[in-house]
């Protein structure tokens, strides 16, 4: 959803994967109901009504309790952010007002459809901080599906820095991002492509082949399948699997 205004001049931001808000020179924590109604709102940016939100916020209690329990939340969420009205309500209905707030999952969602065209070492701190963030500062269930979005995302990142790292010829380089994108994922095929070329650039043919044995264990481990035919043959090519007595059960 585009914005019809401008935002204003330092307006309030809101990094709810990390559990924090800027108002001006202030940052604060969010904390609880005020973060938990501030993600839902964010998600259902064309507004959510308060039923939804008392479903989702407060499942075991009664509708009165939760419905207290909101309006409590959002009169505190609001004076907190005063003077700036980032809340609108239409009917029995919420929203975020985005002429007046800027929030990180509206940042990343902006992006996430196109990551190659994206992809800087400044974006992956960024979402490596936010992902890390949430073990401290752990999120409702219903945010599951979007923080696998936004792992997806922090995922192709990776891959592709790792992938122009290959191409100018920065060896480490190219290794450090596909370790990192690894590390969230060891059956990435690109991460490992990246990551055994980047042994063969370098001459390395044994670490290429150490590699490539274990992506060979973790596909089978995890996925009851070989790897790529193009990774065998580019390794064959190169005389490595041909000459190793043991490629076959690698």
């Amino acid at each position: 959803m585009k914005r019809e205004l401008p935002l204003p001049a330092n307006p309030p931001r809101l990094d709810l994967l990390s559990g924090f808000a800027t108002v001006g020179a202030q940052r604060f924590a969010l904390t609880g109901n005020d973060r938990n109604l501030l993600l839902a709102l964010a998600l259902a940016r064309r507004g959510i009504a308060a039923d939804r939100l008392t479903e989702a916020m407060w499942p075991q209690l009664a509708s009165p309790a939760a419905y207290n329990r909101l309006y409590v939340a959002l009169h505190r969420v609001r004076r907190r952010f005063a003077p700036f009205e980032i809340i609108l309500q239409s009917g029995r209905s919420y929203r975020l007002d985005e002429g007046v707030v800027e929030v990180d999952l509206w940042s990343f969602a902006r992006l996430w459809d196109n990551p190659a065209g994206h992809a800087t070492q400044a974006l992956a701190d960024q979402l490596d901080a936010c992902l890390a963030e949430r073990a401290r500062r752990p999120l409702p269930e219903w945010m599951e599906p979007t923080l696998r979005r936004l792992e997806e995302f922090a995922q192709s990142v990776s891959t592709t820095l790792a992938e122009r790292a290959l191409a100018s010829g920065e060896l480490e380089r190219s290794m450090q991002y596909a370790r990192e994108a690894l590390f969230r994922d060891e059956c990435d095929e690109r991460a490992w492509s990246v990551l055994i070329r980047s042994h063969l650039a370098a001459q390395d043919r044994i670490g290429a082949l150490r590699e490539y044995r274990v992506y060979s264990r973790a596909l089978m481990r995890e996925l009851q399948a070989p790897p790529a035919w193009e990774l065998a043959h580019l390794l064959t090519e190169c005389s490595i699997l041909a000459d190793s007595p043991s490629h076959t059960t690698a």
